[in-house]
């Protein structure tokens, strides 16, 4: 593995491992996937609140030795979108 991608794997690893997997912080969602990038977004997905706005999606592959990678993908959401009031009579 080249040196210039070991920083990257490092601060990858380092952020898995401080938080939980599923979610980063408020407004981010986090899922891992060593199957595909779309197993990895589904994964995030669950994480989101129902309602919420997806305002980012961005999916990375790490390989995380010869010939094995995991893919990890970060949804970036924020709150849904206010409903417009009903006058009740």
């Amino acid at each position: 593995m080249p040196c210039t991608r070991m920083p990257l794997l490092l601060a990858l690893l380092a952020a898995l491992m401080l938080g939980p997997a599923e979610r980063a912080a408020a407004g981010t969602a986090i899922g891992e996937s060593i199957w595909d990038r779309q197993n990895a977004r589904e994964r995030a997905l669950q994480s989101v609140p129902a309602g919420a706005q997806i305002l980012n999606s961005d999916c990375q592959t790490v390989e995380v030795g010869t010939g094995n990678f995991r893919y990890i993908c970060r949804i970036t959401y924020g709150d849904p979108a206010p409903q417009p009031q009903v006058p009740s009579r």
